[in-house]
């Protein structure tokens, strides 16, 4: 099979046909690599599931931001604030989730420049053993966030403005 580059995080990814996000730019592998997840995610269970779900949700979205469309850069700008609040404020992933809707009605601006790779991508996630997965999301979750770090003050001062 022949594989291509994603365009969004970087992953070596199958070259196929298909479908992709409405705005995130990922190649079409990649998507499909993390909508494979979906029966996985929906067997998680225990206080952590939703948090575990919110930062793979999070990840891959922070890890596709090449698009500036309006709705990309809102996209980017509240799952790295949700990323934010769990890790450097421990906030649970159910509060995450409700504090999301408030935080979508924004313009957001393009957040430059923009990581180029990552070290944990969602290839990483569907290769790992389904009993390590969460492991390997809470791990995917720390190294996103790092990989944004020039816009750390940023996404403070965003979170800073709902108070």
């Amino acid at each position: 099979m022949v594989s291509v580059r994603c365009v969004g995080c970087g992953a070596i990814v199958p070259e196929v046909d298909g479908p992709t996000h409405a705005y995130m730019t990922a190649a079409p592998g990649c998507w499909a690599r993390y909508c494979s997840l979906e029966d996985w995610k929906a067997i998680l269970s225990g206080e952590d599931a939703i948090g575990v779900v919110q930062d793979l949700v999070d990840c891959f979205a922070v890890q596709h931001a090449t698009n500036p469309e309006r709705r990309n850069r809102q996209s980017v700008a509240v799952h790295l604030m949700s990323l934010c609040s769990s890790l450097e404020r421990s906030v649970s992933g159910p509060e995450r989730r409700e504090r999301l809707a408030t935080w979508v009605g924004r313009d957001y601006p393009l957040l430059e420049p923009t990581p180029v790779s990552f070290a944990l991508t969602v290839s990483d996630i569907v290769a790992a053993p389904p009993a390590l997965r969460a492991w390997t999301i809470e791990r995917m979750a720390e190294a996103s966030w790092a990989a944004w770090s020039a816009h750390h003050d940023t996404v403070r001062a965003f979170l800073a403005s709902f108070g």
